[in-house]
């Protein structure tokens, strides 16, 4: 096997596992997760502000969008997370709001990488519910996939593998 292929082989499995990370914990959330998240909305607004630029230039952007979606479709339309776009997007700013997650956050420009790539993820799994929403105009859209290069230089498969198979419980509200 080549180290083309190989590299292949762990980009896809660590998207796989991710997609299923997230598919797992949006099972979990629950009406009280959601009702905390609309109320932290204006805190998280606050932190976007303050995240680096030059390191992650589109994710305060593609947060806000969320934001902007989350408080339309629930707010506004009384969607709940019963419909997966809302629920992944609610995962998604819950995802960035956890003081502890696969690469801690405090790290210099490298600890918002795995929020970025769940983002990203998010986004382009929900991508056309999103760009049929109100504020879609809002975001310019990520490009396909993820960095895997980046992610893997600074964690390894195992420690993704881990983190997702601790993550499997769903959080009791």
């Amino acid at each position: 096997m080549t180290k083309i292929t190989q590299a292949i082989d762990v980009k896809d499995s660590i998207t796989t596992e991710l997609n299923s990370f997230i598919q797992n914990q949006v099972t979990g959330l629950s009406a009280v997760d959601l009702e905390r998240l609309i109320t932290d909305l204006p805190v998280l607004r606050k932190r976007f502000t303050k995240l680096p630029l030059q390191t992650y230039p589109r994710l305060p952007d593609q947060l806000e969008f969320l934001c902007h979606f989350i408080e339309d479709r629930v707010v506004r339309c009384g969607s709940n997370l019963t419909e997966q776009p809302v629920a992944e997007a609610a995962f998604a700013l819950l995802y960035f709001q956890r003081a502890i997650d696969l690469i801690p956050d405090p790290i210099p420009d490298m600890g918002l990488l795995d929020d970025a790539i769940i983002v990203g993820m998010v986004l382009r799994r929900q991508e056309q519910a999103f760009k049929q929403s109100s504020c879609a105009n809002l975001l310019r859209w990520p490009e396909e996939g993820f960095k895997a290069e980046e992610l893997l230089s600074i964690i390894s498969p195992l420690r993704v593998s881990s983190f997702c198979s601790s993550a499997k419980q769903p959080r009791s509200a």
